[in-house]
């Protein structure tokens, strides 16, 4: 077994489905984990801040749950459709599943340019998540939270637009 978490992987020149199952661990599976709870806590910031910092946390209420529901829906597309196709075109190529596949990518990289807006929102919004005076604990936690589901979720789009659509698209080219 490959360990992700190591250099020992370089998804360059990894497999599809390696990529894949990478995807997978390091981001689609604390994302499904992640999201219900920060969802509580901006939430609940929201509603203990509103006196002092309501116009801010209204804002990143409504991005969140914009963000929550695009995330859901883009790991759905995934991982019920684009994985699937991208695997079984790893087994069997054919230049009909590939364009197939490169249809369904765009599809996907019109949710990954939704939400790379989305988090540049939430980031400008908590002007870069700095936590006024009046915080709390619980404010400091749910910024970090939300500055980690961006890096996170940067990358997880960096590795799929720059690395694996990005070689099958080139791959389709040269069909």
């Amino acid at each position: 077994m490959t360990n992700f978490h190591s250099q020992e992987i370089d998804l360059n020149t990894e497999k599809y489905s390696q990529i894949i199952e990478y995807i997978l661990k390091k981001h689609h599976t604390p994302l499904k984990k992640e999201l219900p709870e920060l969802e509580k806590l901006v939430y609940t910031i929201f509603k203990v801040h509103f006196d002092d910092s309501g116009d801010v946390l209204e804002k990143v209420h409504r991005l969140f749950g914009g963000l929550k529901t695009v995330l859901e829906s883009h790991i759905i597309k995934e991982e019920r459709k684009l994985f699937y196709m991208i695997i079984d075109y790893e087994k069997e190529p054919s230049q009909k599943m590939l364009e197939n596949i490169v249809e369904e990518i765009e599809n996907v990289e019109k949710d990954n340019k939704e939400l790379e807006g989305l988090v540049k929102k939430i980031r400008e919004i908590t002007n870069d998540y700095l936590v006024p005076p009046t915080g709390c604990p619980t404010y400091v936690n749910t910024y970090d939270r939300l500055k980690e589901l961006e890096i996170s979720l940067l990358q997880h789009i960096d590795i799929e637009n720059n690395i694996m659509f990005y070689r099958l698209k080139k791959e389709a080219n040269k069909g």
